[in-house]
């Protein structure tokens, strides 16, 4: 069968990447555009049985919705895939609506987060027949063989779909497991131009890994748990091994962003991956984001040698109240934090810290402790954002209301009214202030200008981050 599978365009005057965020996406900066992860997997278990895929990255390419419509050809595939996101949702489920008149007897089902926990929002607003709930890999290659042999393709575990006039939900599909994990094919990189594909701290192509998924510290307000599970779910060093050698040897990049939640749960996984490619001489240059509580200077160590250049960390509030009802406790201290920072900057590697402000409670005294914090551990980038109660978290469970949130609005950037002792100006404000104290320092300044283009492209997401928040 031949299958067309969408990345759709992004909104006008912004970047999406649908990916993050455990696939509900997130507004990022000009110099950031991740490949389809996902949807990659999904092209790699089609064509592994047997079908004829074309991917279509509307982001990176700068496709217009037209433009995915002229991809239909003259004789419309049976089966058509798009990915979605949180903010992105009416735009990408407009899209499904014109491809559906363009094409009536095609099958539409769309991936992503968003859909996935609230699959009715998209079953009753647009012509969708199906929406693939939770990992995509096994439930869209069933789908695709029932279809293909003239079964019931609406019928398997996993899918929301349209019946005639019903919405059927059927069982959840469980989720995959270590070894299962082990076992999907590699994601068909091959579908798509390697060279579109960057992030501002690397030189050259980037491509993304995957190499666990789900997080048991289970922060209440985290899309990826809900997304991937609080288990944490492994793939074997050999086989991530493997994966990095293809990408090296048979694509030509050498830059890899690993996009686990907790890359480092296993520590004794992560000295093993790092043995094999220290000594492997694939000149491989990788970054990855995990918990500040799972690193030490040992590990760090291996990690540089392996080519280690960059780690993200989920630090989030610098009130101990909100740390620990929130984000579960994600630092031990802040004293064992800074050693963690200052042992990356010992062994060459960058660091990056992610804050969040606007918890349900949070005063701008408590913002004001979110600041002090990043301050102190002085990492060399920092990402504030809005706290986004992303669906089915314990967050959105909390916080809503009797009216659905705005789901246009979860950005990351811009507050959505979870705040209750701010309003969302405040928040607004206090996020815009972070990012002034942290970088407008005189040392921090000197500091910047050495790197100007970085400097730039941090200017713009600010601009674009008070336009954002401007027309919210």
């Amino acid at each position: 069968m031949q299958i067309l599978l969408v990345n759709p365009p992004p909104p006008p005057r912004q970047r999406v990447s649908r990916g993050l965020m455990g696939g509900f996406g997130m507004v990022v900066g000009e110099g950031l555009c991740y490949p389809p992860l996902d949807l990659m997997y999904v092209a790699a278990m089609l064509r592994r049985d047997g079908h004829e895929v074309t991917l279509v990255d509307g982001e990176a390419h700068g496709l217009s919705p037209d433009d995915v419509l002229e991809a239909l050809g003259r004789t419309p595939p049976p089966l058509v895939g798009l990915a979605t996101s949180s903010a992105t949702i009416q735009l990408d489920l407009d899209l499904v609506d014109r491809i559906k008149e363009r094409a009536p007897d095609t099958l539409v089902f769309i991936t992503g987060s968003q859909g996935s926990k609230v699959p009715d929002l998209a079953m009753l607003n647009s012509k969708v027949d199906a929406v693939v709930r939770g990992e995509p890999e096994l439930t869209v290659a069933a789908m695709v063989e029932e279809l293909a042999r003239g079964g019931d393709a609406l019928g398997v575990q996993g899918l929301s779909a349209r019946r005639g006039d019903e919405i059927v939900h059927n069982p959840d599909r469980p989720l995959l497991k270590g070894d299962a994990l082990d076992a999907l094919p590699f994601p068909s990189r091959d579908l798509l131009p390697r060279d579109d594909y960057r992030i501002p701290t690397m030189q050259g192509p980037i491509q993304t890994v995957q190499s666990s998924r789900g997080c048991p510290i289970n922060c209440t307000y985290c899309g990826y748990v809900v997304a991937q599970g609080v288990a944490w779910r492994g793939r074997s060093a050999q086989n991530v091994f493997a994966e990095l050698k293809e990408i090296v040897e048979a694509h030509g990049v050498t830059n890899v962003v690993f996009r686990d939640p907790l890359f480092a749960y296993d520590r004794e996984r992560v000295l093993e991956l790092s043995a094999m490619l220290e000594q492997s001489g694939l000149g491989l240059r990788w970054q990855c984001e995990t918990a500040i509580k799972t690193m030490d200077d040992e590990l760090l160590a291996a990690m540089a040698r392996a080519g280690c250049v960059s780690v993200s960390f989920g630090i989030e509030s610098g009130n101990a109240e909100l740390q620990k009802k929130y984000s579960r406790g994600k630092i031990k201290s802040r004293e064992h934090a800074r050693e963690v920072i200052d042992a990356c900057r010992r062994h060459g590697i960058a660091t990056r810290g992610f804050f969040m402000i606007g918890f349900p409670e949070e005063t701008p005294e408590m913002a004001q402790e979110t600041m002090d914090l990043a301050v102190y551990l002085n990492p060399d980038t920092v990402q504030f954002t809005a706290v986004t109660p992303y669906p089915d978290t314990k967050l959105y469970k909390e916080s809503r209301g009797e009216e659905e949130f705005d789901f246009s609005k979860f950005s990351g950037t811009t507050p959505v009214g979870v705040a209750r002792a701010m309003t969302s100006d405040q928040v607004s404000d206090a996020i815009r202030a972070a990012y002034r104290r942290f970088y407008m320092r005189p040392a921090r300044i000197v500091r910047e200008l050495r790197r100007p283009q970085l400097l730039l492209q941090r200017f713009r997401r600010y601009l674009g981050l008070l336009a954002t928040a401007d027309e919210a």
